[in-house]
């Protein structure tokens, strides 16, 4: 396999989530970073749709605008 042009993300999460998307993505036959990463399109798709970017769910807190304002 050649090397990848796209960035890198990392993240925690429980064990049974893991578990979960691993046996997903075999089910497909797919890696469970490219199911991860379909996944993560197509909320980010939905959400696109469906609010503004700046509403966020981060606890209250409004997604940051360039600059640290917000």
């Amino acid at each position: 396999m050649g090397a990848t042009k796209k960035a890198k993300v990392t993240f925690t999460c429980e064990h049974e989530m893991k578990d979960y998307l691993s046996e997903w993505a075999d089910t497909e036959n797919r890696t469970m970073s490219n199911l991860v990463e379909t996944l993560v399109g197509e909320a980010i798709a939905a959400r696109k749709q469906n609010e503004p970017l700046v509403s966020g769910t981060s606890g209250g807190k409004g997604r940051r605008k360039k600059g640290g304002e917000e």
